[in-house]
Formats: C-alpha cells, sequence, structure tokens
C-alpha cells in the first residue's frame, strides 16, 4: 500500500500541469497517478532516463537530472 494515495488522485485530479520528477514510473499504484491528470493537462515526466509511459497522448519528457530539468519546465510554463 501507498500512504494517501487516493488523496493524491484526487490533488492530480484537480492539476493545472502535472510533473513526474525522477522516476521509472515501474511502481505501483504511485506510477499510475498521472492517469489521473484531466484531459489536456500538459504533464511532463523528469528524468534522465526516459521511462515509458503507456495511455497518456500529451506526455513531454525532459530527460535531465531534476536540478536541470525541473527548472527548464518552470521557466517554460511561466512563458506560456
Amino acid at each position: 500500500m501507498v500512504p494517501a494515495i487516493e488523496e493524491a488522485a484526487e490533488l492530480v485530479a484537480t492539476a493545472d500541469v502535472l510533473l513526474v520528477v525522477g522516476t521509472s514510473l515501474q511502481v505501483y499504484p504511485a506510477a499510475g497517478l498521472l492517469h489521473y491528470a484531466p484531459a489536456g493537462c500538459p504533464v511532463y515526466v523528469i528524468d534522465p532516463h526516459q521511462p515509458e509511459v503507456s495511455g497518456r497522448r500529451h506526455v513531454q519528457y525532459v530527460v535531465q537530472p531534476a536540478s536541470i530539468g525541473v527548472p527548464q519546465v518552470l521557466q517554460e510554463i511561466g512563458n506560456k
């Protein structure tokens, strides 16, 4: 069991933008949280290794460590 997974899913369901940072997306149920993001919500996966994401069309990969990728995405989001 993952503590507070239900609360996390509820928060993701209200996201305007979702950043998934530093994960292989192989450990469930936490890896499935990105599927709770609303339709049209931009999803950024930031990881030095590009994990496979199935079932989501609008995933943008940032193949960088978090220390580089997170500021890069925040700057991109701020420019929109």
